[in-house]
């Protein structure tokens, strides 16, 4: 009998653990919307290296059809960004702050996010740049120094990815 008391006693206090980690969960929920699983809904890029003007969206259709990208956040600024292409998953550290509306990933590149209605917009900035003809960032140049040594230039841009919440 003794036994029967204490395998019930050990049930009750899992299933309450449980009970309270959801509780918990839901609470962390509803005090930052933020704070779930999001997965990637559209991408493209603005018009404009400032991210603004139109959204060029026509590449979306090659994009869903190689990756998949998914943001989970959890409370305290933490999360994981998940990157699923061609059969590979690769899971990425990643921060964020309200208080900046920005997210890091492996602590070295952010980018700003919004939220509007059910959506997460992230937009990332990436500065003009010089590539060799190996694929190799030479950068420390401007685009005439870049072009004149046969190189790549490539201008300053910004990419949208928009994210729904799951």
């Amino acid at each position: 009998m003794k036994k029967t008391i204490m395998l019930f006693s050990l049930l009750l206090a899992f299933s309450c653990e449980d009970k309270d980690e959801a509780e918990d969960k839901d609470e962390a929920e509803e005090l930052n919307p933020l704070v779930g699983t999001w997965e990637m809904s559209n991408a493209g890029d603005y018009a404009n290296a400032d991210c603004s003007g139109t959204i060029d969206d026509s590449k979306w259709d090659l994009i869903v059809s190689f990756m998949g990208l998914r943001l989970e956040f959890t409370s305290g600024g933490n999360g994981t960004y998940t990157v699923a292409a061609m059969g590979a998953i690769r899971e990425i550290p990643m921060t964020w702050d309200e208080s900046k509306s920005q997210i890091c990933f492996m602590g070295m590149e952010c980018a700003t996010y919004k939220l509007i209605d059910n959506k997460l917009i992230v937009n990332e900035q990436q500065d003009a740049y010089c590539e060799g003809n190996n694929g190799e960032d030479t950068s420390g140049g401007d685009q005439s120094s870049c072009e004149a040594a046969g190189n790549s230039w490539y201008e300053k841009t910004c990419e949208m990815k928009e994210f729904t919440k799951k």
